[in-house]
């Protein structure tokens, strides 16, 4: 159950809906369009590339693969970490890919040919987390030594590192106009840092669980965390106040992922579900059971009609999502 607040109501604005209105067609899941296998070991993150062209997989066998989701055919496979890898995300403008590893370190590569750019390594602990900056200047690392630390995409060098979390930092996103960066921690808490001054803006807290995931909507007025208390919860970020707690899951939430341009939310559980929340009423519009295992990420593709998952099975699985007919106003209202 969800109670709507005003930046969460502004968010369903932006997104054309109504807080309260019901949808003609309730969005919903048909079953599985395709299962990926070719990983040997568990998957750990999924990232769809800007034009929705390629899904990168991260895994602890060690590697990244990068395939066609059409079909599922084999692009380009990423090795040079020496232990599992833990995030993986696309540059804006689809040429660079980035990844986190337990190996302590984070990489930058070259999406067309594989070939490793950058060597990131800087954290004393396994690298939990990567975010790019929506200009792709920036990259933004999380890590088990409990900082943040912030990069130089163009040239791999550490600009600034982020103290203030008193347990690891499991996820890093920064906000749409890039003034914010994000960061959960498994001391509990959400915090917001000011990208520019590097200083901490605000901490937010009422989880009781470690904060596996953060995202920030697209429109930047809220950022939702999910947790292993089993809820997802969604903060106005220019208050730090709770607009929602989310509940619904039997298990620890891993992963979030906010549509692009409806007003949808998807969670991803240790209880094997992704569910699907309608944010301009408050409810579960959709629920998958997805894998035969843990689940550990869920992500949209860009026309917000996929969905892809990965799980302890150690497969990637494609999701159709019929697209809601609303489609958001060119401007934020006022």
């Amino acid at each position: 159950m969800m109670a709507l607040a005003h930046s969460l109501v502004m968010l369903m604005a932006v997104c054309g809906a109504k807080p309260g209105a019901k949808s003609d067609t309730k969005p919903a899941v048909d079953a599985s369009q395709l299962t990926i296998k070719g990983h040997t070991e568990v998957v750990n993150a999924v990232a769809f590339s800007a034009d929705s062209k390629r899904l990168a997989s991260a895994s602890d066998d060690n590697t990244v693969r990068i395939v066609d989701p059409a079909d599922g055919k084999l692009l380009l496979t990423l090795t040079g970490h020496t232990d599992s890898v833990l995030g993986v995300t696309f540059s804006p403008d689809g040429t660079k890919i980035a990844t986190a590893s337990a190996d302590n370190s984070a990489k930058i590569w070259d999406a067309e040919s594989g070939s490793i750019l950058f060597t990131l390594a800087g954290h004393r602990d396994s690298v939990n987390g990567v975010a790019f900056s929506h200009d792709g200047k920036w990259l933004a690392t999380g890590s088990d030594d409990d900082t943040a630390k912030l990069w130089n995409a163009t040239t791999g060098k550490e600009t600034f590192t982020l103290k203030g979390h008193a347990d690891s930092v499991n996820s890093v996103a920064f906000s749409p106009d890039g003034k914010l960066l994000a960061s959960g921690s498994s001391d509990d808490t959400v915090r917001l840092w000011n990208t520019q001054t590097h200083k901490p803006i605000r901490t937010l807290k009422g989880h009781t669980d470690t904060v596996n995931a953060i995202a920030f909507s697209p429109e930047g007025i809220v950022v939702a965390s999910a947790s292993h208390d089993d809820t997802v919860k969604i903060w106005d970020t220019a208050t730090g106040e709770l607009d929602a707690t989310i509940e619904g899951h039997d298990g620890p939430v891993k992963a979030l992922a906010f549509a692009h341009g409806v007003a949808l939310l998807a969670t991803a559980s240790d209880d094997g579900t992704v569910k699907i929340w309608d944010l301009s009423n408050g409810t579960e519009v959709a629920m998958l059971e997805v894998h035969t295992d843990l689940l550990n990420d869920v992500t949209f593709a860009a026309d917000d009609a996929t969905l892809a998952t990965a799980g302890d099975d150690n497969t990637v699985r494609i999701w159709n999502v019929p697209k809601p007919k609303a489609e958001p106003p060119s401007k934020k209202p006022k």
